[in-house]
């Protein structure tokens, strides 16, 4: 078996099948809209009040940052998702019966997931073209430099995302909701760390912002000796500096980086260190053997009755003619508190001791702590402690292929959805009823109509991405990126919890409306399709 060319066409398949799909288009636009705004103005590289020329140079290094930063976040949760696809589909189970090894498989899916990604950075380094052409600053272009960032920097970078999509999906425990928040604050929490790297050497920070900084720090302190270090990715506005003269002035020339042998050998490292990582999945992937999954808690069967004991009472009945008889007026009463109490039971399903434990610290913490700490600290980790319960909702029918029964049930509409609903929020209430007590005794009315919009607003929001995504990954990306910029970052605008601002609970409030009704869109289209 030629190695080389099974992985070729294991990769090829795979990749061709992901970019036929919607959520690939959607990434290829917001690569289009990111080299959109750079061209625009909105989205640059600053060492403090200073900037490049738009060289080629420039532009591609800033594309390429962008392509590390982005798609090295958010590209993750595009690529991650092809075992459990093949699992899911049972094509998993028919690899399983051929000679195709582990290491092959696992590195077959790496080298598609490196495609993906790379087609997508391919669209920023074209972009960059006529982003220079546009800015008309310098309208020579210099191919090699202006895409050796991309080879050097954005490529080393999509081969460790790639490899390390295959060893979540190969590692059990986080392979699905959980892995996908760790891998959130995996990456957020590792840019700081990456400083002490950088130190050591540049080239070996896998974002490449600290050899950015260095080779551009250096040449902005030969134009500008009073520069004093800063570099910021994303800083359009000149005025927030201080530069009070023509911008013009506050723009130097740099040449790129000199791709040393150095730089170069530490770069590629990062790469063989994704293939290891790729093989290092295989250890850890268990082939589709159902054998190696963590059994559930199985109710025991009874034992059929024996073939040669015939039930005599079942041909007797079959002689008989049938009788239909209807139903009694208590029979066909619908009781929501009985759907409620089950969907209730359907989110909480699967949750441990410790799960109750954490949630039940969290409620006393609420309650005991000032108002201000409830608002600030508690509440948000609150609501982030639930948010895996959160993301099955409006797709768990359709990951466990019960929609044709939940769908044909009386009224779905009417009464399945407003009960998985209720039951999303009554989590949202639990968990954050330690932080509405203190609010509630302090009298902060302002606090407790942030708490019921924000209470309103989660299982609409996680309701309508999941009825319209048939997936629980896209509420899981989108609550946790919001919950990271707007309550623990304090910015107003995506705080919907209120943890630091009392005017944003109207807007949130209108938001649940809407959801909820693109919510019920959403199924009605399920229904009838």
């Amino acid at each position: 078996m030629n190695v080389a060319r099974v992985i070729y066409h294991l990769a090829r398949a795979d990749f061709l099948e992901r970019v036929r799909r919607y959520s690939f288009l959607i990434m290829l636009g917001l690569a289009a809209f990111l080299g959109y705004q750079v061209a625009a103005g909105n989205m640059t590289v600053r060492l403090d009040e200073y900037r490049g020329e738009f060289n080629s140079a420039w532009v591609g290094s800033i594309m390429s940052l962008i392509a590390t930063f982005f798609f090295g976040w958010f590209g993750f949760y595009l690529v991650k998702g092809s075992i459990g696809r093949d699992r899911e589909t049972g094509v998993g189970q028919i690899m399983a019966a051929t000679p195709l090894s582990r290491p092959v498989y696992t590195f077959g899916k790496w080298a598609s997931n490196f495609a993906v990604l790379m087609a997508m950075t391919l669209v920023l380094a074209i972009a960059a073209i006529g982003i220079q052409l546009l800015a008309g600053e310098n309208l020579q272009l210099d191919l090699p430099a202006m895409f050796a960032p991309f080879l050097f920097i954005a490529m080393p970078m999509m081969a460790l995302v790639a490899a390390l999509a295959v060893l979540f999906e190969s590692l059990g425990f986080l392979r699905g909701g959980l892995g996908n928040v760790v891998y959130f604050f995996l990456f957020v929490f590792t840019i700081p760390l990456t400083d002490g790297i950088s130190k050591i050497n540049p080239a070996l920070e896998p974002l490449g912002l600290g050899l950015f900084r260095q080779s551009m720090g250096a040449a902005a302190v030969a134009a500008f000796p009073e520069y004093g270090g800063g570099f910021v990715l994303g800083d359009p506005d000149p005025a927030a500096l201080g530069i009070d003269r023509d911008p013009a002035a506050y723009i130097f020339h740099w040449s790129g980086v000199e791709w040393s042998a150095g730089i170069l050998l530490s770069r590629f490292a990062i790469f063989g260190l994704a293939a290891g990582i790729a093989l290092l999945a295989s250890i850890f992937f268990d082939r589709f053997d159902p054998s190696q999954q963590r059994p559930g808690k199985q109710r025991p069967r009874k034992s059929p009755a024996p073939q040669d004991a015939p039930d005599m009472s079942v041909h007797a009945a079959a002689a008989l003619p049938a009788r239909l008889t209807t139903l009694d007026a208590s029979a066909s009463k619908f009781a929501f508190s009985s759907l409620l109490i089950s969907e209730l039971k359907l989110l909480l399903k699967g949750q441990r001791w410790w799960w109750y434990t954490v949630a039940g610290g969290l409620i006393l913490a609420g309650a005991f702590n000032t108002p201000a700490a409830s608002r600030a600290f508690i509440l948000p980790f609150a609501w982030l402690w639930p948010v895996l319960i959160w993301s099955g909702m409006g797709s768990r029918e359709l990951r466990h292929h019960v929609e044709q029964i939940v769908f044909s049930s009386a009224a779905p509409l009417r009464r399945q959805l407003p009960a998985s609903w209720l039951a999303g929020f009554i989590v949202a209430a639990l968990t954050g009823s330690g932080v509405l007590l203190r609010l509630a005794i302090s009298g902060d009315s302002a606090g407790m109509l942030a708490w019921m919009a924000g209470a309103v607003f989660i299982p609409s929001f996680a309701l309508a991405l999941g009825v319209w995504s048939d997936s629980s990954k896209l509420f899981e990306v989108l609550y946790v990126t919001m919950w990271y910029f707007g309550p623990l970052n304090k910015i107003a605008a995506l705080d919907f919890t209120g943890a630091s601002t009392d005017t944003s609970w109207r807007l949130y409030l209108a938001l649940a409306l809407v959801l909820a009704v693109f919510a019920f869109a959403g199924r009605l289209r399920q229904l009838r399709r």
